[in-house]
């Protein structure tokens, strides 16, 4: 007997700990070759455990009904279980490449080998960017640019409110980011404020290790002045760059989080966007808005039926399935699921998938497309 579920919109296909009950979503025949191990959120050990309450009551009432026959009197099983978004996180623990969807909390366990990890490290993309004063016009040039490829760098003009102590501030800044950048002019000098941010510096390398990047960039004038390397920076990454393109080069070859993928803008026409990883989606499809609209505007039930003989979809007095073609089934369907992928609606307790209603966000969505003329 072969079961299957869907996932997510993202592949992804919930999991819950046998000993916590807290759930989280992995994807299939992606990263570790090894099976799932571990609960990311206690860390409970073990193997073959993992289905949601929902999918061993739903595996459970196919086998029922596979050994019993259609014919019998107990409950039908439901024609499909539906995986649903949810506002996780979209998580990698790099020690055993396994990605997985959860609940970030400080700490989480590797659902391969069990080792405790520091979610807070690992989701910094802020960029520390340490500078002498006068450098500031050529520093905020590589900040733009860095914005503009999805990091958040960090100057402190801009990072600090004012009435912010400056070595407090520094310290804050340099813990919340996942490298720094020395611009090391002529002008750059080892003493006072930036001889703190070199300390800084070096105390979180020790810290996060290969999460957290040190880059000195030695830059010379046009008299051909050079900065001269601080002797505590001279055993991590430094580059004598011969134009600022190159030290953007070696800024973003050295950072341990990579950039944002490339693709067309969403707002030119005619081309096919890939959309980023995510676990909530804003646009729903034209049959989803019918369903969702009709549904709401009747405040009824939506009554679902498919079995060998026969197979219905309906609302408010409305009945989409007046043709029962592949092609227009499979569209009614597959905005049905589109629902509930986003939890605008919910099969009713004790229907047996058959009847569904609106939550409060589906009433929500629903007035918003109203609103829209949608």
């Amino acid at each position: 007997m072969e079961i299957n579920f869907s996932t997510d919109a993202d592949g992804f296909l919930s999991q819950e700990c046998p000993s916590c009950y807290q759930q989280f979503k992995i994807i299939f025949g992606e990263g570790s070759d090894d099976p799932i191990s571990f609960c990311p959120y206690c860390g409970y050990n073990g193997q073959q455990c993992w289905w949601t309450s929902e999918q061993a009551t739903y595996i459970e009432s196919v086998a029922v009904n596979e050994l019993l026959g259609s014919g019998s009197s107990l409950s039908q099983p439901s024609a499909t279980l539906i995986e649903t978004d949810d506002s996780y996180d979209i998580l990698r623990f790099s020690c055993c490449n396994e990605t997985i969807k959860a609940a970030k909390y400080q700490k989480l366990f590797c659902v391969i080998c069990g080792k405790e990890i520091d979610m807070q490290i690992n989701s910094s993309n802020k960029v520390f960017l340490s500078h002498k004063g006068v450098d500031k016009k050529k520093v905020i040039d590589f900040k733009e640019t860095l914005k503009l490829l999805g990091y958040d760098p960090w100057i402190d003009d801009d990072a600090m409110p004012a009435g912010t102590t400056l070595e407090r501030a520094l310290l804050q800044g340099m813990q919340d980011s996942c490298g720094v950048v020395f611009f090391i002019t002529p002008d750059f000098k080892d003493e006072g404020f930036l001889e703190t941010e070199v300390n800084y510096a070096i105390q979180e390398k020790r810290k996060k290790k290969e999460k957290f990047a040190i880059i000195a960039l030695l830059f010379q004038d046009k008299e051909g002045k050079k900065g001269e390397i601080p002797e505590l920076l001279k055993s991590y990454v430094w580059k004598k760059p011969k134009s600022s393109l190159e030290a953007f080069r070696e800024i973003i070859r050295a950072l341990p989080i990579k950039p944002k993928h490339i693709d067309w803008r969403d707002e030119i026409p005619g081309v096919v966007t890939t959309p980023l990883a995510k676990s909530n989606k804003t646009e729903l499809s034209d049959e989803a808005k019918i369903i969702l609209k009709e549904a709401a505007k009747g405040n009824t039930d939506i009554f679902y039926l498919k079995d060998l003989n026969h197979i219905s979809l309906s609302t408010n007095g409305k009945e989409f399935f007046t043709d029962q073609d592949n092609r227009t089934r499979a569209l009614w369907e597959g905005g049905l699921e589109d629902l509930k992928r986003r939890r605008l609606i919910i099969e009713k307790p004790n229907t047996n998938g058959q009847y569904l209603t609106l939550t409060r966000e589906g009433f929500k969505a629903a007035d918003e497309l109203a609103k829209d003329n949608v």
